[in-house]
């Protein structure tokens, strides 16, 4: 045989193998049965107030139901709130319902100088998201405390520093200080706290953040994550929180439990999956989400897919071949894209755009939950 076709051949057995190997977890037979999980009553924050725990035993009963999803930030409350081209009713209007979780970021906290008129808008966005019948997640973009006008991205070795008697821990327990006023300001019509699923530090184990891996050690960022947790329940009273352990994708088990802070720090299980427009997105969930699921049932926990989604929703027909096929033999609570910024930077589709019709054939799965099938 002439060597440019044994070349060909190789090439072409090579992509049949990859491409095999790309859908070998996806099984089209596969039931989704999630295991009953029984905490015990243990939580992270021993006095978690009655209605958190009421929220956990809540979503203990949706995961055999179905599996919640949601978005980041579906009211027009992104990074620059309020974003000035924001899409902030896209979910809505697609869906005809609101999403079964919303998602908000606590990212401005430490870098608003007058913090009060920034609390008492994003408060009012997560009461209204409640009201509205989403159950609440928030995660913590933290501003580099050693450049309080940048942001999270500044990679510097601060971690350290804002530990017991560190350069920054008075400006970290002031960080602290107003998320748990925020925590606590939120207060249903009825006076009662509103439960929140927190995920403070999330995605360690990447180099996007200054608490991610190379720029403090294992045992700097589990002291990191006790100490929010501690902080925020013995010093300032917050009892209204779930705190979600959430990395990003990982590539097993001992990845995943790497900065691990410990079953007393933790109620629930998270991971970040993305499309990053590969061809693997799919795989890597099924993996990933495998990897989880058999952490949680040996921990006796809750998890999620607690972000993902394809940037821009470049395919049109992503949600039913990739995100359904991803989650629905899968044992999550629930599922959450990230949010729409401006028509330039978007995860969910708006009126117009030409994934319309297949992200509401993906709502329309018996399985995927909204905020009318959750109440």
């Amino acid at each position: 045989m002439k060597k440019g076709l044994v070349i060909l051949f190789l090439k072409i057995f090579i992509c049949i193998s990859c491409s095999t190997d790309e859908q070998s977890l996806f099984d089209p037979n596969a039931e989704r049965n999630p295991p009953l999980i029984d905490n015990n009553g243990d939580f992270a924050d021993a006095n978690l107030a009655p209605e958190a725990r009421d929220l956990y035993t809540r979503l203990q009963a949706l995961t055999q139901k179905g599996i919640a999803f949601g978005q980041q930030e579906p009211f027009g409350t992104g990074n620059n709130f309020p974003m000035p081209d924001k899409l902030d009713k896209d979910f809505n209007e697609v869906a005809n319902d609101y999403p079964a979780i919303a998602g908000f970021d606590l990212e401005l906290i430490g870098r608003q100088p007058d913090v009060d008129p920034f609390i008492e808008k994003f408060t009012k966005a997560v009461i209204d998201a409640h009201e509205n019948g989403s159950i609440i997640t928030m995660s913590w973009h933290a501003t580099n405390p050693n450049n309080l006008r940048g942001n999270f991205g500044e990679k510097n070795s601060v971690v350290p520093k804002m530990l017991e008697n560190g350069e920054f821990r008075d400006l970290f327990l002031m960080f602290l200080e107003r998320v748990a006023t925020v925590f606590k300001k939120l207060k249903d019509a009825d006076g009662k706290p509103i439960p929140v699923l927190f995920r403070p530090w999330h995605e360690m184990n990447g180099d996007f953040f200054y608490w991610g891996e190379g720029f403090r050690t294992t045992a700097q960022y589990i002291q990191l994550y006790r100490d929010t947790v501690k902080i925020l329940s013995e010093d300032f009273d917050v009892h209204n929180v779930i705190y979600i352990y959430s990395p990003n994708w990982v590539s097993d088990p001992s990845e995943y439990l790497r900065n691990y802070p410990g079953d007393e720090y933790v109620d629930m299980l998270g991971v970040d999956v993305y499309d990053f427009k590969n061809g693997k997105f799919l795989q890597n969930a099924l993996r990933n989400l495998q990897i989880v699921e058999n952490i949680a049932i040996n921990k006796n926990m809750l998890f999620a897919l607690t972000e993902t989604g394809l940037q821009n929703v470049t395919q049109n027909d992503w949600w039913t071949e990739n995100l359904y096929k991803a989650i629905r033999a899968s044992s999550i609570t629930y599922a959450m894209i990230w949010r729409n910024d401006t028509p330039s930077f978007f995860h969910a589709p708006f009126l117009g755009h030409p994934s319309v019709e297949n992200f509401r054939d993906f709502l329309n799965k018996d399985i995927v939950l909204l905020s009318r099938d959750i109440k």
